[in-house]
């Protein structure tokens, strides 16, 4: 399986369906938070940042508490800062999420919400929202039909999550369509773009993070 399009493991962790994958030191994790389901506060010594997808949830990071809601705010947990969700999901519908965990060797007790904010995108001025952290940016962009995000390279890695629609991805000169529930990762310094080739706008979430060795 090419390191540009990761295979996934599927994990059962309480009432929590976890779908992972390894993208070399990075961790990238969906999850489908059952009704009923509950993450015990915890900590680890990776930094960790998430969002919401779909569905509204009670997130404590360090003893902070905030609801969630789908696409409008990121939260980031720095390294053995405690987080979780101690309150039980009383909805009757599950809910989608995604988080992200690395050790970044930051000396930070990091335990923020940072709201999305709206932008547009710098190289081709498609509709975005954006959060800016202290090891990670998060972008979301509304890509429409037919339309084709230009070849980009960059000093940092970037992982892209589609959330609706499906869309081709280009990486290195490896293409392959991606749709919901799958990811691509772009190692620093290899060109990557993307064509939306669907009758559909596309929603894609970007994750830039910072290469480090």
């Amino acid at each position: 399986m090419s390191k540009f399009f990761p295979s996934h493991q599927n994990i059962k962790v309480s009432n929590i369906d976890i779908v992972a994958f390894q993208c070399q030191d990075i961790v990238f994790q969906f999850a489908c938070i059952a009704p009923g389901a509950y993450l015990p506060v915890h900590q680890h010594p990776e930094s960790q940042m998430g969002m919401v997808i779909s569905g509204n949830l009670e997130m404590n990071v360090s003893g902070k508490k905030e609801f969630l809601n789908p696409l409008q705010q990121v939260y980031s947990a720095g390294s053995e800062v405690p987080h979780g969700f101690d309150t039980v999901n009383y909805s009757d519908e599950s809910i989608f999420s995604f988080d992200l965990k690395r050790v970044t060797h930051l000396s930070t007790n990091e335990a923020v919400f940072i709201d999305l904010k709206p932008t547009s995108d710098q190289i081709t001025n498609f509709p975005s929202h954006i959060a800016v952290g202290s090891w990670f940016t998060t972008i979301i962009t509304q890509i429409p039909p037919g339309e084709k995000t230009s070849n980009q390279q960059s000093d940092s890695e970037e992982i892209g999550v589609i959330i609706d629609g499906k869309m081709m991805i280009n990486i290195g000169g490896e293409q392959q369509e991606i749709k919901r529930g799958q990811i691509y990762y772009a190692p620093a310094d290899v060109i990557h773009s993307g064509y939306n080739s669907a009758s559909e706008t596309v929603t894609l979430i970007k994750i830039v993070l910072p290469h480090h060795s």
